[in-house]
């Protein structure tokens, strides 16, 4: 467990709030395999070692995630140190299934406000349609009205043309969930076509993905600290992964905690060293295929294997 020695993680703000964040933050889909007891405990350690940034969704184990980390939260009394984030997986991006699954969220969370909620896998090229038509924005702008929430924000793995289509709704989004790695720079690129439009307006970046859903790990080429560490060096305010075992929280959270960015020179020559086998998209299939897409958006866009 830290000691009183262990290096601090550093924060960052999330966007123009000017709320600071751990740079490293806790995934929550992983939790659902590592079983109750363990799940609990990788949340405490978590947050003991410096991670303020919780990342959940209330699709993530059919529930079991999130009241997961709800009773550690609670065990632990540690709600107020954390940034809580979980996203609505309404996926028809209706208002009624929408405040259900909020208020389900806050039970099972335990807490009377979630910090940041985020619609979640905006992937299909008609989200961005029933988001404004179906009362999902609308039911998001209420639940901040009565205080449920703070932030409002979204998330998608598939095509930056999608995110793009969305900003240029001009809705003043809190925070948006993207996947980076030395791959992406290379293929649909998120780094180059979301990020800068991100960062100037002023929303928060959180990343993800930075192992490309786990797939980096098996690239010769690459090592997982690296593309750890190249999520970091952008400008993110904080990049989710998931730690699944004790072990890999520390190893994650020691690199967070010494954290130096790689310069420009350094960043390109990781670009150039994955351009070749990351042109294809291989290594990021949650881009390519319905691998990485969520049963009930799947489901709710009408797709046969989704049964």
């Amino acid at each position: 467990m830290p000691t009183q020695a262990t290096p601090l993680i550093p924060h960052r703000p999330l966007g123009r709030s000017g709320h600071q964040v751990s740079i490293l933050g806790l995934g929550g889909f992983h939790l659902a395999a590592a079983g109750q007891k363990e799940a609990m405990r990788l949340v405490r350690e978590a947050i003991d070692r410096g991670i303020t940034f919780l990342d959940n969704a209330w699709e993530y184990g059919d529930g079991r995630c999130e009241r997961w980390m709800g009773l550690a939260l609670k065990e632990s009394g540690a709600r107020d140190r954390v940034t809580l984030m979980t996203k609505c997986c309404a996926h028809q991006r209706d208002y009624k299934t929408a405040m259900q699954q909020l208020d389900e969220s806050l039970t099972r969370l335990r807490t009377d406000r979630i910090d940041l909620w985020q619609f979640h896998e905006i992937i299909y090229d008609n989200d961005i349609e029933w988001l404004y038509e179906h009362g999902g924005l609308d039911a998001a702008l209420e639940a901040r009205d009565q205080g449920k929430i703070r932030w409002i924000g979204f998330t998608g793995h598939k095509a930056p043309h999608i995110h793009l289509k969305l900003l240029q709704r001009d809705f003043p989004w809190d925070a948006v969930q993207i996947p980076l790695n030395p791959m992406d720079a290379t293929y649909r690129s998120f780094e180059r076509q979301v990020l800068p439009e991100l960062v100037r307006r002023g929303i928060g970046v959180i990343g993800m993905k930075s192992m490309g859903g786990g797939a980096i790990t098996r690239v010769r080429t690459l090592k997982p600290d690296e593309a750890l560490r190249y999520s970091l060096s952008l400008p993110v305010a904080t990049v989710v992964s998931g730690m699944e075992s004790g072990a890999l929280l520390r190893k994650n959270a020691r690199l967070a905690a010494n954290f130096k960015p790689f310069h420009p020179g350094e960043m390109d020559a990781l670009r150039q060293r994955v351009r070749l086998i990351a042109g294809d998209g291989r290594f990021e299939r949650y881009k390519t295929t319905q691998d990485f897409d969520g049963k009930l958006g799947r489901i709710a866009h009408g797709f046969d294997d989704a049964d």
